[in-house]
């Protein structure tokens, strides 16, 4: 890096901000030629230079990468500090590792590092997403003994790992706890109880919940609206979620494409694309882009209600709309094709469905072979599969089915 006889080297502070540099464009391999160059040009590295790399591999999906430059840091006597640690067990949580977190997190004392607010943090909601509750309800009890004060943060976590283990009862008692230890609920509990009540049904409480949040000077959002939206509409509560609709769009909330994506599967599912159709014109007309759920959702509908040309239609514009299609795309209109007993129509986009390395699942190959089964013309789809690329198998299941 330096020039050679130049006077003026570049040191650890300059290595450290070029490698935040490369971390922050994802560009790791040239990070860690960086780092060769400070361990080559014998540069004191520090806990800093450390931390960069280790959460920028961790952010960039290398965490064993990031678990080998944690081991090395002894190497160079740099003792690794909490900053040091969080990250790596926010990698290793969000690679599903948690086993491995918590062995770096049991290491930190050992380092003479005290965990924080945020550490614990990371660690309960890691076990959670695990499916390891018990473990994080330790992990809190075990904050609480250490004298770490609680925050809203790690009630939200709590409250939310409840409903994902399925004791809605759990989640309120810790929403009445919080109170007790002096804290407020924000906009995210409250989103969290919502959308947890809505799953079970509770569309009382969950209105109540709103108006509580509402009483308590706190503004909704989309997401609280949508929690609400989606809930109602799933149970054909059609007349309370356009009153919910109204209600978001009254209060200055405008309708984003979750809330669109929520009527037009509805829609769709009730065999009316037709109004699904409207609202997708709707969207763009408001600026609301769809996006590939929208645009799966309004294929599914058309399939469904055998509209397979309108289908076809939408299928090839996706690459138009940066869509790439993938194995469900495919398989709901080689469906509608099978439906609509345009086997070959099927077939040739299986056959495209292969050339782009993509296999028809289980399922699919049992639509086509029950559809081929019922077909008027046996030797012309028979003579259409010997040439697909991989028709023999496809062939000796029409076969055996016959």
């Amino acid at each position: 890096m330096a020039e050679e006889g130049s006077c003026c080297k570049p040191n650890v502070v300059t290595y450290n901000t070029l490698i935040h540099g490369f971390c922050r464009e994802g560009e790791i391999a040239e990070a860690r030629k960086v780092l060769h160059e400070m361990i080559t040009e014998r540069v004191n590295l520090d806990v800093i230079t450390f931390n960069i790399l280790i959460d920028g591999l961790c952010k960039n999906g290398d965490v064993k990468a990031a678990q080998k430059v944690f081991k090395e840091m002894a190497t160079y006597g740099v003792v690794p500090d909490l900053k040091t640690h969080c990250s790596l067990i926010d990698g290793l949580c969000k690679n599903g590792n948690v086993s491995a977190a918590q062995r770096v997190f049991e290491d930190m004392h050992a380092h003479g590092v005290v965990a924080d607010l945020f550490t614990y943090n990371i660690l309960i909601d890691g076990f959670f997403k695990n499916g390891d509750r018990n473990s994080a309800v330790r992990m809190f009890e075990q904050m609480i003994t250490k004298g770490v004060v609680p925050n809203i943060a790690i009630y939200n976590c709590l409250i939310l790992g409840s409903f994902r283990a399925g004791d809605s009862h759990k989640a309120f008692q810790l929403y009445e706890e919080l109170f007790g230890c002096g804290l407020q609920p924000d906009v995210y509990t409250y989103n969290t109880l919502i959308h947890g009540c809505c799953k079970e049904g509770a569309f009382l409480r969950a209105l109540e919940l709103l108006q509580e949040m509402i009483a308590r000077g706190m503004m909704p959002n989309v997401v609280t609206y949508n929690c609400l939206i989606h809930g109602l509409s799933s149970v054909d509560e059609w007349s309370h979620s356009i009153a919910i609709f109204r209600k978001m769009v009254s209060q200055g909330i405008s309708p984003d494409v979750v809330t669109f994506n929520t009527y037009i599967d509805s829609l769709c599912k009730h065999g009316v694309t037709c109004e699904a159709e409207k609202l997708v014109g709707l969207m763009e007309e408001i600026g609301v882009k769809p996006n590939v759920i929208t645009i799966s959702t309004l294929l599914h509908g058309y399939v469904l209600e055998g509209r397979v040309d309108e289908a076809t239609a939408l299928f090839d514009t996706m690459t138009q709309k940066s869509i790439v299609p993938n194995q469900h795309r495919y398989s709901t209109l080689i469906n509608g094709y099978c439906k609509t007993g345009r086997i070959i129509e099927a077939l040739q986009l299986v056959e495209k469905m292969m050339m782009q390395g993509l296999k028809p699942d289980d399922v699919t190959i049992d639509i086509i072979l029950c559809a081929l089964s019922k077909c008027e013309n046996p030797d012309e789809v028979k003579l259409f599969i010997s040439g697909m690329s991989d028709g023999r198998e496809l062939l000796e299941e029409f076969n055996r089915c016959k």
